[in-house]
């Protein structure tokens, strides 16, 4: 029965009084059966629970010096729960009334603390211009989080930035070969036949005459090329080594070339004779691995070089590679080559050579030699009976008028590759070279009957 419960009990279940209820807010109706309590039963604490407390009551238990009588106090405490009201627009009535009454409570349990309120809201607020802890956090992850995105912001405007640069660079690579200044003129040097008295120049005579590249009476002859190419090693090299380097021959040798070949500009524009070592004159120039100082290979390809290689070129011994092809050469290879043992690639093609250049002390050691499309006459070369390490032999579009050898076949057993095509061959073809075709041979290319060319398929030896 009502009787039976507590006033708690009838709080619980929703048992307030009846005008009093109705007039401040509109709670819910007792349950059927409960009877009506009066206010005064009611303590005022349980009354603003459910909203009958206008204005809020006295706390019990007030912190030390809290005087609720004060003018200031009340004021504080009215507009506390007005401001907290202000940011729930839509609440309605009755249940700002209940979250009213329990943030009341708890400033009332807890000794009349500040922060009660602020901890039971998510409102900020500033008392007395100092932030609350909770505002310092949120303050502090916003700071972070805008400082993390301007961060990655910058970053990758910079590696934006880095890229453009890097694609503007590679547009504008510098060329492999960067345009040679013309070298210092030293026409005074050699238009002269009066003895040039320079120390530095009677130095470099002596040792190259001493080594046996040229003699007194070449650089003693006014305009000769050895002259013009001392000169240039005495005044006109940036570089200015003394005599004493063991590289002396190799630069007067490389020269040489140039000034023996009427000094064409298109070699020097290349670089040729630039003021740095002569291993750096690429891509004509190409030095060993090994030592990085000693040429092993010149490319001289397609310069329109003219007249005869000189004699000096001898002293780059360890040559491998030898590209003239594409030039205008008549003359000089045999003596240009003397002593070069290591070589192992000639190319002569496209040049005007009317003989082959006897290459009989270094054919052995060779595995590619090209001698096409030159103006050569006569029968070919017995000397090639030595070439036993060719792999690659080319002698077209000459005029060779002789039979073609037995010992071509027998005395090259790793020939590869033969085209003689495009000559005045006579006879048949040796079954010594037809043998080969069961060996190494792949390429063979001949003329049969009135100038047809015939591939190593269709090659008859009967």
């Amino acid at each position: 029965s009502n009787e039976d419960l507590s006033a708690a009990e009838r709080l619980k279940f929703g048992i307030v009084s009846n005008a009093e209820v109705t007039q401040v807010t509109q709670t819910p109706q007792a349950a059927p059966g409960v009877y009506s309590m009066s206010n005064e039963e009611i303590t005022a604490a349980e009354r603003l629970k459910f909203g009958i407390a206008q204005p809020l009551p006295v706390m019990d238990h007030q912190p030390p010096g809290f005087d609720p009588s004060s003018d200031y106090n009340q004021s504080y405490a009215s507009n506390l729960t007005n401001d907290y009201w202000a940011t729930q627009p839509n609440q309605d009535e009755n249940s700002n009334a209940v979250i009213q009454a329990e943030v009341v409570s708890a400033d009332h349990d807890g000794g009349g603390d500040d922060d009660a309120f602020t901890h039971n809201s998510d409102v900020f607020h500033w008392y007395d211009g100092e932030l609350k802890p909770k505002q310092w956090r949120y303050l502090f992850t916003i700071c972070s989080v805008v400082s993390f995105i301007i961060i990655i912001s910058l970053s990758a405007a910079l590696d934006a930035a880095k890229n453009k640069i890097s694609e503007s660079t590679d547009k504008q690579h510098i060329p492999t070969i960067s345009p040679q200044l013309p070298p210092v003129d030293v026409s005074w040097c050699f238009n002269s036949t009066e003895f040039v008295e320079n120390v530095r120049y009677s130095s470099l005579r002596s040792t190259l005459v001493t080594s046996g590249l040229s003699t007194d009476t070449e650089f003693a002859t006014d305009d000769s090329y050895q002259r013009k190419s001392l000169c240039w090693l005495t005044f006109g090299d940036a570089l200015q080594i003394n005599s004493s380097d063991p590289f002396i021959e190799q630069r007067y040798a490389l020269a040489t070339l140039f000034y023996s070949l009427n000094q064409p500009s298109k070699l020097l524009s290349s670089g040729w004779l630039a003021g740095k070592q002569e291993c750096n004159w690429t891509p004509m120039v190409e030095c060993d691995m090994r030592t990085g100082s000693t040429v092993s290979k010149l490319n001289i390809s397609g310069f329109d070089l003219q007249g005869q290689l000189p004699k000096e070129l001898s002293s780059l011994r360890y040559v491998t590679h030898f590209d003239l092809s594409k030039n205008l050469l008549n003359g000089g290879v045999t003596r240009a080559t003397s002593g070069w043992n290591e070589l192992q690639e000639l190319r002569l093609a496209n040049n005007r050579f009317e003989t082959v250049p006897d290459i009989i002390d270094i054919i052995s050691s060779m595995t590619y030699f090209d001698v096409s499309a030159n103006n050569i006459t006569g029968e070919i070369p017995a000397f090639l009976a030595f070439a036993r390490n060719l792999a690659y032999l080319d002698i077209s579009s000459n005029a060779f008028s002789s039979n073609i050898p037995d010992y071509m076949g027998g005395n090259l057993p790793l020939l590869y590759s033969l085209y003689m095509h495009s000559n005045d061959l006579t006879g048949k073809m040796p079954q010594s070279i037809c043998d080969l075709r069961n060996v190494n041979l792949r390429n063979l290319s001949v003329d049969c009957g009135a100038g047809e060319e015939v591939v190593a398929s269709d090659v008859s030896c009967d």
